[in-house]
């Protein structure tokens, strides 16, 4: 699926979303979960443990007789619960709900050792699904270390990342599972645990499409994210979003590997010469520029060009960050000065006409 907007004599920016289909059988053989849980002093906040015990007890729940499972808690240190893998049954799960439940957070945060222990129990026989329940409110010298740590994961092993709470570091939690073939879910305190674990699971249950790369050909696009495509996985749509300069028809080629085999469809698009039926997929497009950035900066450090562009970006497009809120910019120097065009009153007019336009079709 492809939406698009462009104004008159601007480029253009889209918004392309791919999904698994139907076809995906769920995978038959028995898989290796480690379920990294949070223990530290953050997770006492708004029942945030309990809630990331009930999740791990849910998902565990759901295991099936060839799957096997081991129970990580982490704060200033890892502990292990059960010392190896242990074969889903009536017994184990009895057990681990038994540990969870004992759990009392307390103490710092140090995620890097409890992933390096996890990666241990990799079996080269089978997948390896290393699950971290966390708020992600880990120690700040320690975010690029662990982003290094989750890129070099063992082959076939992947890292999901569950967050735990209404207040949780959601872009570091994206940023360390997309590095490691996995996906990110948030849950906050007012979701059914058990029905977020149940879909958690199921999109872990079907293949995945690896070595996903999507091409455009007919238009000239520029400025696409995410600069490396993450895994596809069933039930998580998968999205780019960019530029392009003149309108027009294009082919748009989507190859990947399903289950080891090579897949390949290519499917004709319409790209506007003007159209302005979606403007929000331009702060869109602003929003995840930044998140990019962000991501490079925790991961190498700050700089102050991407400072800068980051400032731009918020103020140009009315987007709070870390950098910039949304500071009163009170004469034309200041806007020359941050390279910033003077266009969101006329982006939030245009928003506004669309919204009526939407609310007259409906």
């Amino acid at each position: 699926d492809v939406v698009a907007n462009k104004q008159t004599d601007e480029d253009g920016y889209f918004l392309l979303t791919m999904t698994a289909g139907e076809e995906l059988e769920e995978y038959g053989a028995g898989m290796d979960y480690v379920f990294v849980v949070d223990i530290s002093g953050s997770m006492a906040n708004e029942g945030k443990l309990r809630l990331a015990t009930n999740v791990v007890d849910a998902f565990i729940g759901e295991l099936g007789s060839e799957d096997r499972f081991e129970v990580i808690t982490f704060n200033n240190a890892p502990t292990l619960h059960f010392q190896s893998f242990q074969t889903a049954s009536a017994d184990t799960k009895q057990k681990a709900s038994q540990l969870l439940s004992s759990q009392r957070a307390a103490g710092g945060t140090s995620l890097r050792p409890a992933i390096t222990t996890a990666y241990k129990y990799k079996d080269e026989d089978r997948p390896l699904n290393v699950v971290v329940l966390s708020d992600g409110m880990t120690q700040q010298d320690e975010q690029a270390e662990l982003i290094s740590l989750i890129g070099g994961a063992p082959e076939s092993t992947r890292v999901f990342c569950v967050g735990i709470g209404n207040e949780v570091n959601r872009p570091l939690l994206k940023q360390l599972s997309e590095r490691a073939g996995g996906l990110a879910a948030f849950v906050s305190l007012q979701d059914d645990f058990k029905r977020q674990s149940q879909a958690f699971r199921r999109k872990l249950m079907r293949p995945v499409a690896t070595n996903v790369s999507i091409s455009i050909s007919g238009v000239d696009t520029f400025d696409v994210l995410p600069g490396a495509l993450p895994d596809l996985f069933y039930g998580a749509p998968l999205r780019m979003i960019g530029r392009y300069k003149q309108g027009g028809t294009s082919l748009v080629t989507i190859r990947a590997e399903v289950m080891g085999q090579p897949f390949e469809q290519t499917v004709e698009v319409s790209l506007p010469k003007s159209s302005d039926d979606n403007p929000e997929i331009e702060r869109m497009w602003a929003y995840s520029r930044v998140q990019q950035l962000m991501n490079e900066i925790r991961e190498k450090g700050s700089g102050s060009n991407v400072e800068s562009e980051i400032v731009r970006l918020c103020e140009g497009y009315s987007i709070v960050s870390e950098y910039a809120s949304f500071i009163v910019l009170e004469n034309d120097s200041e806007y020359k000065r941050w390279a910033i065009e003077r266009r969101n009153a006329t982006r939030v007019r245009r928003d506004d006409l669309a919204r009526q336009r939407l609310q007259g079709e409906l």
